[in-house]
């Protein structure tokens, strides 16, 4: 039985039918990874290896034992500073690009062991992941004048050899009251993933607009860097964990984008005047591109001054009236002040009375 736990109200895929992301089935070695009307199922072909925890925008997905976020501070507060599959992580791929460059500067010092990927089962597409992760980590690092890096070593650690227990053994544990426990646990754990349905608490998660805790961690190392003297400025595809957005006239202030938005970095007013945008808080998770009809909005080049100085940018605005009809407000765009739900009241009532 795998360990891998998603939690469904913060899962993009559930957020809307035309969502796009596929990172998490993209990434899994086994495709055990798949979805059943928008929403992820693990089948018992995965091992555990944690390349979807690593690639996921708002952190949906992870192991019952093993949690990123602790096993980082642990890593900083210890002597160590080898990371390796056989030593302290399911593997590197675990680690997204914002992981490694917290690690790079809340650190002394980082060292990935490589040593056994190039013959790992699952290599593919992981190796290539994990190596792509560290490319634009270390260039992020260079990109803000950071003297930090992650570093990489063909070490190939292995632990010192132990005795394990017969597998006949430990299936006899189970008859003891604690292990009679666990497997009923275990049990009801698979027969609740086995629902594949959407409940109240995922629901409320979906509200919740929580920023994931990677890029929290990546706010605490930033603060702690210096600020560089120039801002470097990305072209919008090469950096995976953030953007910078514009948003055209086409936009007709349906409101999903913002509403839809799973951290908040798109927000509006009370009246719905404005779409306003914050860098910091975006997770390039693409959910505002696909739910957008209109396609009005864009990514735009990104510069790294949004993270040392931070800024809210209003990249829209609306004049908003009231309906001579119903009077609420809606957005008015010219001609008559009737808002569209007025109209189309009007439109079905000539019709059901053959009024041209």
């Amino acid at each position: 039985m795998h360990n891998l736990k998603i939690e469904l109200g913060n899962c993009v895929k559930v957020y809307a039918k035309n969502a796009t992301c596929t990172k998490c089935e993209d990434i899994c070695p086994h495709h055990a990874i798949s979805y059943n009307e928008n929403i992820p199922v693990v089948s018992d072909a995965c091992t555990d290896c944690g390349g979807c925890i690593g690639v996921c925008p708002t952190e949906a997905i992870s192991l019952k034992n093993f949690d990123t976020l602790d096993f980082i501070f642990s890593f900083l507060e210890g002597e160590e500073s080898l990371i390796s599959c056989k030593k302290n992580i399911p593997c590197l791929a675990t680690l997204s690009v914002e992981n490694l460059i917290s690690l790079a500067l809340l650190g002394d010092e980082t060292i990935l062991d490589l040593g056994h990927c190039a013959s790992c089962e699952i290599q593919e597409p992981l190796y290539a992941q994990i190596q792509q992760n560290i490319t634009e980590a270390n260039l992020f690092l260079q990109n803000i004048n950071s003297t930090k890096t992650i570093k990489t070593e063909m070490l190939g650690y292995k632990e010192p050899v132990e005795e394990k227990e017969p597998d006949r053994r430990q299936f006899l544990k189970r008859f003891s009251v604690k292990g009679a426990i666990k497997s009923k646990i275990e049990f009801e754990e698979a027969l609740h993933e086995e629902q594949h349905a959407i409940s109240i608490e995922d629901t409320q998660n979906i509200r919740k607009k929580e920023i994931p805790n990677k890029r929290k961690l990546l706010f605490m190392a930033l603060k702690r860097a210096q600020t560089p003297v120039n801002y470097h400025t990305y072209m919008s595809d090469e950096i995976s964990f953030t953007s910078q957005k514009n948003i055209n006239d086409d936009c007709d202030n349906c409101s999903i984008c913002y509403r839809i938005c799973p951290t908040g970095a798109l927000q509006s007013d009370r009246r719905q005047t404005k779409i306003d945008f914050d860098p910091l808080m975006c997770v390039k998770c693409s959910l505002c591109h696909d739910v957008c009809e209109p396609n009005a909005i864009t990514l735009i080049p990104y510069s790294t001054k949004e993270l040392f100085e931070p800024k809210v940018t209003e990249l829209i605005n609306f004049k908003v009236v009231r309906c001579d009809e119903c009077a609420n407000f809606f957005t008015y765009f010219g001609g008559e002040k009737t808002c569209p739900r007025c109209k189309i009241e009007e439109e079905e009532a000539k019709s059901l009375w053959g009024i041209q």
